[in-house]
């Protein structure tokens, strides 16, 4: 019996149900599987439980917003490793000056994400960041 290789999971973690729909769509299209959440705490649950290659994650986000949960993710031994696009409507300028000023900073103990996006995001801008990025991880692994 021939079995089919599993597809890559990939977390999105946005509280905007079209948003959601959105990446999914790109997700299933490029040949991962996509994986939902509204919010940080969903997320963090389905990311210890689904364990997926990467993770998309909106900034703002009510209850345990973007920052807060990228921050549990990184500070978490098990999940530490898997790549993050932080994705936003304020563009990176903004969302530089948002985390000094407010205080939310990721910290000294906390790697910035490997990438930030405005949203909406193109697809293939999205779908070629994560390839890109898995690949150099691959390439590195060996």
């Amino acid at each position: 019996m021939n079995k089919k290789p599993t597809k890559q999971k990939i977390l999105v973690v946005d509280d905007d149900p079209d948003m959601r729909i959105f990446l999914s769509t790109i997700l299933k299209t490029g040949g991962f599987k996509p994986i939902v959440a509204k919010d940080g705490i969903e997320g963090m649950q389905k990311a210890k439980k689904e364990n997926p290659v990467f993770i998309i994650i909106d900034v703002p986000m009510p209850e345990n917003g973007g920052m807060r949960m990228y921050r549990h993710l990184k500070l978490d031994k098990q999940l530490k490793q898997i790549p993050v696009i932080m994705i936003s409507t304020i563009d990176k300028q903004t969302f530089i000056h948002y985390q000094k000023t407010k205080g939310i900073g990721l910290g000294r103990d906390v790697v910035s994400p490997e990438a930030f996006l405005e949203k909406p995001p193109e697809a293939a801008e999205v779908l070629n960041l994560i390839q890109d990025i898995l690949s150099r991880r691959v390439s590195q692994n060996e």
